[in-house]
């Protein structure tokens, strides 16, 4: 059970490290928020994702199947392949004159989510037979 939850670790820190790094970049060519408190929802909201995979996989690792964290981790892994697959379809989207996406950072993002499910479905799948083994 610790290779899946570091592995949804390290990709609840790449993800994270990517919207920090999009935030950076937006904030670097706009002039300044308008609202400060909006600001702060959205960019907290777009990382609730990656900060459930992170802490939900240190609960994990660190008190062995902690209930709090299994959950932590499937909802970070459901945000996770609802943020793919719907970054993924709308670059799919062509308009007339457009460049084409590129297609192999989609693919490796959708790769990397199938993995991320995989190693959600196996912390899930752990606690619940550590659970029918108890009773």
């Amino acid at each position: 059970m610790r290779i899946p939850c570091i592995f949804l670790l390290l990709v609840g820190c790449v993800w994270a490290l990517f919207e920090v790094v999009m935030f950076l970049t937006i904030a670097g060519i706009t002039n300044g928020p308008v609202s400060l408190l909006s600001v702060a929802l959205y960019w907290g909201g777009m990382l609730v994702g990656p900060l459930s995979l992170i802490v939900g996989s240190c609960l994990v690792l660190i008190r062995g199947s902690g209930r709090f964290g299994v959950i932590l981790v499937a909802v970070g892994c459901l945000i996770l392949t609802g943020y793919a697959l719907y970054n993924s379809v709308a670059a799919m989207q062509l308009q007339p004159l457009q460049a084409p996406p590129p297609y192999q950072f989609y693919l490796v993002m959708l790769v990397i989510m199938l993995l991320a499910d995989v190693a959600g479905f196996s912390v899930v799948k752990q606690l619940l037979s550590s659970r029918t083994a108890a009773h």
